[in-house]
């Protein structure tokens, strides 16, 4: 394939963790996918978004270029970003496997709308169970729906966590 097909399928695909990153805060975020994510609505949507020229050509030049390499049946369905958050997605599966960078500390801030244990619970978008990591150093959470920034608990959590990130230094 040419260099430049190359060079953006190698950034898009091998991940390379930034040695300035030594901690990070999860909100809201679904590390697992998203049940939204099986919503029909949101997959009919999927079909007024465009891909940006270069990873047209990008897909095409790996797909024409190396028709013995890649089986247009092995390929199914296109791979956009509501399908791949899908709960059960082989794209999220992965990502969801992948540990983070040795050095790099984790928080998770979690929302979960309404009463009852938390563990049952979603924000609207995340159920709890798909947003909870077992690698974390600290897990809050927020009873508040899925936008939870905005959330004087959490901009609190954030400030003890940016604190303890100073004093680590």
């Amino acid at each position: 394939m040419p260099d430049h097909t190359r060079a953006l399928m190698r950034s898009i695909t091998f991940v390379e963790p930034l040695p300035f990153v030594r901690r990070v805060i999860f909100i809201s975020t679904p590390q697992r996918g998203s049940y939204v994510a099986n919503n029909p609505v949101a997959h009919w949507l999927t079909r007024f978004v465009t891909l940006p020229i270069d990873m047209v050509r990008a897909t095409s030049d790996v797909i024409t270029l190396n028709k013995d390499a890649i089986s247009l049946a092995a390929i199914g369905q296109a791979a956009t970003s509501v399908a791949n958050m899908r709960p059960g997605s082989r794209f999220i599966e992965t990502l969801a496997a992948m540990p983070l960078a040795p050095g790099v500390a984790s928080h998770s801030i979690i929302a979960v709308r309404g009463e009852g244990p938390f563990e049952d619970g979603d924000d609207g978008v995340v159920a709890y169970q798909s947003a909870h990591r077992t690698d974390t150093e600290s897990e809050l959470v927020v009873r508040d729906g899925h936008s939870c920034q905005a959330n004087p608990v959490t901009i609190e959590e954030v400030r003890r966590i940016l604190l303890e990130h100073l004093k680590d230094g």
